[in-house]
This record gives structure tokens, C-alpha cells and sequence, in this order.
């Protein structure tokens, strides 16, 4: 029974991991080096294999931008509005435009963390 309900949790936080990675528009990779642990970890988080501990959980949550219990809730994160938007931006594009657009946001966005990690606000 203790099992089941592991699996299920796993299989749970899993998913919502990978769909605030998604949303964050974060590789497994990128999520790995950012909450320093192996590329196969964050892919075993994401099918279930396994549970992070709580502190990594923890680490999860600020790296995703949203809060524990928003990981381990039943319901798969609510995409955010500007996903929203380059859905229907991208929508009429042929999957290999598609590719394309997703990956020029790639770019920027990886361009973006470098800047902001060399020059960051002081608050």
C-alpha cells in the first residue's frame, strides 16, 4: 500500500516537475546544473524512478519559480500566459518552424541568464 502511494507520488511530482521545467523553458540539462545534481536525476524525478529529498525539493521549487505544493499538486500547472501567447504564435507553423521559433527562445533565453549572471541587480 505504502508503495502505491509512492508511485503515484512519484509518478505526480514528476510530471509537474517537468511541466514547470517546460514552462520555464529549461533543458533537464540546464535544470540539473541548476540544482546541482546529474541530468539522470532530474529524468528520474521526471518519470518517477525516484523522489528528491526535501531540501532538493526545496531547490526545485525557487529554480522553477513556484512553491512546493505547487509540485506535488494533483493538478498539472496551468500553462503561464505567455506560454499561452507562443502557443497561438506558433500554432500555424510547420513543425519544423515550430522548431525553429523554440529554438531562437532557446537562444535568448540562455543569452538573457548569461547577462543576468554577469551583471546581476543589486536590490
Amino acid at each position: 500500500m505504502v508503495k502505491k502511494y509512492h508511485s503515484a507520488l512519484a509518478l505526480r511530482l514528476g510530471r509537474n516537475i517537468a511541466a514547470f521545467r517546460r514552462s520555464a523553458a529549461l533543458k533537464q540539462e540546464q535544470l540539473a546544473e541548476l540544482i546541482e545534481v546529474e541530468i539522470s536525476t532530474v529524468s528520474r524525478y521526471e518519470t518517477g524512478a525516484t523522489l528528491p529529498s526535501l531540501v532538493t525539493l526545496a531547490n526545485l521549487a525557487k529554480v522553477l519559480h513556484c512553491t512546493m505544493a505547487e509540485l506535488l499538486a494533483e493538478k498539472t500547472p496551468a500553462h503561464s500566459p505567455e506560454a499561452i501567447r507562443i502557443e497561438a504564435v506558433i500554432e500555424p507553423l510547420l513543425p519544423a518552424e515550430r522548431k525553429m521559433v523554440i529554438d531562437v527562445i532557446e537562444t535568448m533565453v540562455g543569452f538573457l541568464r548569461q547577462q543576468k549572471a554577469m551583471h546581476p541587480r543589486k536590490h
